[in-house]
Formats: C-alpha cells, sequence, structure tokens
C-alpha cells in the first residue's frame, strides 16, 4: 500500500487487518506513557479498545491524535481503552505530558521493543514504513479481540480525522 506525507509517497507494508477479525500476531512493546506495564497482544481482547499509532510523538500532528482522541472519546463517554505506539524513544513522550498531564492513555515505544515484535507489530496492523524505523498514522478499533474498523489515512501529513473514525464506529456522538 502506497500512502502520501504532502506530495512524497511512502511504501506502507503490513496487512491492515480485516473488519471482524482478530489481530495476528503476538507482540510486547514496552511501556513509554502512563503506565509501567507493557503492551501485549492480549491487551487488544477485552472489551472495546482503540489503538492509535503515531510515527514521532514529538510532532504537532501525533499530539494533535493522541489529545483529540482522549478528548473525543471522554466527550462521548465510551467505556473503551486508548492506547498509543510510537516509534520515539519514552522520553519524547516528555513534552506531551508537560503540555497535558490530564490525559490518562497509556502510551508505548517501538525504540525499546525486541526487533522481532516491531516487526510483527507493524506486519499485524500494516503500519510498517519500508525502508525506516517508522510507522505511519493510523486508528484501529477492536471489540473483544476482533477489529470492528481500521484507518490508514491515505495522507500522513497531518492527524486522522478523530471524529469521522469514531462515527462510524459509534454514531455521530451527540
Amino acid at each position: 500500500m502506497q500512502v502520501l506525507l504532502g506530495d512524497q509517497p511512502i511504501e506502507v507494508y503490513g496487512n491492515k487487518p480485516k473488519t471482524g477479525n482478530p489481530l495476528v500476531g503476538r507482540f510486547v512493546l514496552p511501556p513509554a506513557y502512563n503506565t509501567k506495564r507493557a503492551l501485549r497482544d492480549i491487551d487488544l481482547t477485552k472489551g472495546i479498545v482503540i489503538l492509535s499509532t503515531l510515527p514521532n510523538i514529538k510532532s504537532n500532528a501525533c499530539t494533535t491524535q493522541v489529545l483529540d482522541l482522549e478528548n473525543e472519546i471522554k466527550k462521548r463517554k465510551l467505556n473503551a481503552k486508548l492506547y498509543h505506539v510510537a516509534c520515539d524513544c519514552p522520553d519524547h513522550w516528555e513534552e506531551v505530558r508537560q503540555l497535558h498531564p490530564f490525559l490518562k492513555a497509556k502510551g508505548f515505544t517501538l525504540e525499546k521493543a525486541n526487533p522481532a515484535d516491531v516487526e510483527t507489530f507493524k506486519k499485524s496492523l500494516g503500519v510498517g514504513v519500508a525502508g525506516s524505523k517508522r510507522i505511519v498514522h493510523g486508528l484501529f478499533a477492536f471489540q473483544d479481540g476482533k477489529l470492528l474498523k481500521a484507518y490508514i489515512p491515505r495522507q500522513q501529513y497531518g492527524s486522522p480525522n478523530i471524529k469521522k473514525f469514531l462515527n462510524s464506529i459509534f454514531g455521530n456522538g451527540k
């Protein structure tokens, strides 16, 4: 699959999960923000889970994605767990912590993870960037381990449309 960063094409690899199917692959990703526990594939199998993938937590677009997801889930009163996975090392989350200390979602890092777990994660969600350590912006909703919706924006410049994503699953939230 190919996406764009502005006008630059980016080759994305892996298999975006299909609606109704469980996530394939086992992984463990180290904690980076608001938790001391690692994220495991099994954590996506209980209840409603929103998983957000972030190419660079220090960028404005990624911080906006984190903030908008949390605010929109809170506004809609969704009983959902929210997890963010970024490529960056845990120290890069410090700016998010300083600017938005009220955020409750948990953040995880690919930077400190076992390389096999990183590849499994990238391939099982279809978010790997060919020739790079990075992943692309993505939003994934699971219910009891089965995919409700996956959204990898074709235009990667900026933050994904959070409201549109959540509306497509849960309605308009009004």
